[in-house]
């Protein structure tokens, strides 16, 4: 969400003239959009903001804008840690940057339950796009802020959702993400429509050859979702389904509104709709009172699972909500072994199923040039697996890749003869 938002200031920017710079040290404004999903990217910002202000020192006439989930979740704290700080923007404050930024005005940091539309934006990409179709959250998850910075669950119409992918079709955009923190919450203000009629009318309509969507939640993914995916070759058979905890104890407390068991049936029912499917999850360790039990019940999904990848952190208490007023009677100690064996056993379930797909030919959507070898080119399987692969390539194609080789983290391949 925060890149996608970042492209829509930097477009809103653009239309008044203003241009982007990549040095630092030749920008008159800075503008830092932040997450407030862990306390780590909360005091990354600090970090940066005390680099920030020597340019102040040097230029007092450069103007430095916070934006996004802490501005709106911890304003106070930035004008007290960082008072150097020109203009605090709040979540719904995109689509009028330019007046704040000519008034010098701070926004207006209430929550709207309206959809605020921006029609400008500068895209990172020339082949891939975020496309939005709703923003917020009503779950109300114990650990979790975004309902309180990003409000409650707004969609987007389906009239302004088609114009903008007619417009990225036009332009020869290659893939397209759906973008919301519960895309399977989507309801069309418009004619009522959800996210299953969203995906299968942006599936027919699209030019895009792979659709994805980003992210769902178990309590409300729909198995129509997961019939529309196998009878529509344009979706990637990928899905992000964040778990969390496998312990029924943690996700009542975390107020997730599944159980395990509740969550392996989806899981199964999904796989049996589209059995080539690559899943991905989130997983929280260390939740307040977390026992030995509890994690090993985390292990065993990641097991049954054996997903493609996951992205696991360690529980972060986060202002304001019902979860950091908990007794966290976990030691910092076991919480970081107990990431160490989860983050282990993943690497090895990654290593054993990209080891079976040797020899296979994998559809890669080729993205950039190796950093870190410029020989080589770096992409995409529709399942969202990285491959490497031999040789320079053009970027932003499509290619059939012979894989060859393979690790945890990614897969190597060259196009065959």
């Amino acid at each position: 969400m925060n890149v996608n938002d970042s492209e829509k200031m930097a477009g809103l920017l653009e239309s008044r003239g203003w241009t982007q710079v990549y040095a630092e040290r030749s920008a008159s404004l800075f503008i830092v959009n932040t997450c407030a999903v862990r306390e780590k990217a909360q005091e990354k910002l600090f970090s940066y903001l005390g680099r920030l202000k020597r340019y102040k020192e040097l230029d007092p006439a450069c103007t430095i804008v916070v934006a996004g989930c802490v501005s709106q979740l911890l304003k106070e704290e930035i004008r007290r840690r960082a008072p150097f700080v020109d203009l605090l923007l709040g979540t719904n404050a995109y689509p009028r940057l330019l007046e704040y930024l000519d008034q010098r005005e701070e926004s207006d940091f209430r929550l709207s339950r309206h959809w605020n539309e921006v029609t400008s934006l500068h895209r990172r990409s020339s082949f891939s796009a975020f496309l939005s179709i709703m923003e917020g959250c009503d779950n109300f998850c114990s650990y979790c802020v975004v309902p309180f910075t990003r409000g409650r669950e707004k969609s987007r119409p389906l009239s302004l959702i088609l114009r903008e992918l007619d417009e990225l079709s036009a332009q020869g955009y290659k893939e397209v993400v759906l973008l919301g923190q519960n895309v399977d919450a989507y309801l069309d203000p418009e004619k009522g429509g959800g996210f299953a009629d969203l995906l299968e009318v942006v599936a027919q309509r699209s030019g895009a050859s792979w659709i994805r969507f980003l992210t769902s939640h178990p309590s409300k993914f729909s198995l129509r979702i997961a019939e529309v995916m196998a009878r529509n070759d344009k979706i990637c058979r990928a899905l992000h389904l964040p778990f969390q905890a496998g312990s029924d104890r943690i996700l009542s407390l975390m107020n997730r509104g599944y159980s395990k068991a509740e969550y392996l049936s989806l899981v199964k029912a999904i796989k049996e709709r589209v059995p080539d499917i690559a899943m991905a999850a989130d997983i929280i360790v260390g939740f307040p009172t977390e026992r030995e039990e509890d994690f090993l019940e985390t292990m065993e999904i990641v097991e049954e699972v054996r997903f493609e990848n996951i992205f696991s952190f360690l529980y972060s208490p986060r202002p304001g909500t019902k979860s950091s007023k908990m007794e966290d009677d976990v030691p910092p100690s076991v919480k970081g072994e107990r990431l160490i064996r989860l983050q282990e056993r993943q690497k090895e379930i990654q290593l054993e199923e990209n080891l079976k797909r040797i020899g296979s030919v994998q559809r890669v959507l080729l993205e950039e040039r190796n950093r870190k070898d410029p020989s080589q080119t770096v992409g995409r399987t529709a399942g969202g697996r990285v491959v490497n692969i031999l040789g320079p390539c053009e970027t932003g194609q499509f290619a059939d890749i012979l894989i060859d080789g393979a690790g945890p983290h990614n897969l190597k391949g060259r196009i065959p003869l």
